[in-house]
């Protein structure tokens, strides 16, 4: 599997959204999917080990290995964004705006310490609680554009559309089989997806 970007085009004669000239993924590439899979990786299995736990307020364990997930999708948003996967103009905007609200998704999992629950907190940590759903619904953003523009090729071009799935695939088990199923399918879905995106990259980075 490659990450390197090249343009496709049916009929040379005629210009398409994937015509501009290819991209080479940035020498930090193999970190940036380390980074991936070590989050999604340390999230899915604190989700697993704080279970139901969670829905009784913040749990430390899955707390932190949040923020690792975040910081891991941060590196992939980054990547996403440096090798033009959403375009080259206006698709910018995307990941753009994913690395505004991913540092306060994870600045909020920061000052959650101390809180027993979401209820406790004060207005701006509701505010800044925003980040976190507006962050999941980026990626899902994020994994249509990079599938409608084709720059990656092969697995890597439809795999970030499914790892975008991830809440509405969460909140579907929740609501149908309950949370305990939810736990396991959120775990099951970021092995599956965004770990295994990690692994592609840190296994064959293309500089």
């Amino acid at each position: 599997m490659s990450v390197h970007i090249t343009p496709s085009n049916v009929n040379p004669q005629e210009p398409t959204a994937s015509s501009a000239p290819a991209v080479a993924a940035p020498p930090w590439t193999r970190m940036a999917g380390v980074l991936l899979a070590a989050g999604a990786a340390a999230w899915a299995a604190g989700t697993v080990v704080v279970g139901d736990e969670i829905q009784k307020g913040i749990q430390t364990l899955d707390t932190v290995t949040g923020m690792l997930f975040v910081a891991g999708l941060f590196g992939f948003v980054a990547l996403v964004l440096a090798t033009r996967a959403t375009g080259a103009r206006w698709g910018r905007i995307i990941p753009a705006g994913l690395l505004v609200s991913l540092p306060g998704a994870f600045l909020l999992n920061t000052l959650s310490f101390g809180y027993a629950t979401h209820d406790d907190f004060p207005l701006p940590l509701m505010i800044l609680d925003a980040c976190w759903p507006l962050s999941m619904l980026g990626m899902l953003v994020l994994g249509i554009a990079v599938a409608v523009t084709g720059r990656y090729r092969g697995a890597l071009r439809w795999l970030p559309l499914l790892a975008g799935l991830w809440f509405p695939v969460t909140m579907v088990a929740q609501i149908f089989a309950g949370s305990s199923a939810s736990v396991w399918a959120s775990a099951a879905w970021l092995l599956a997806t965004h770990a295994h995106i990690g692994v592609r990259l840190a296994l064959r980075p293309i500089v």
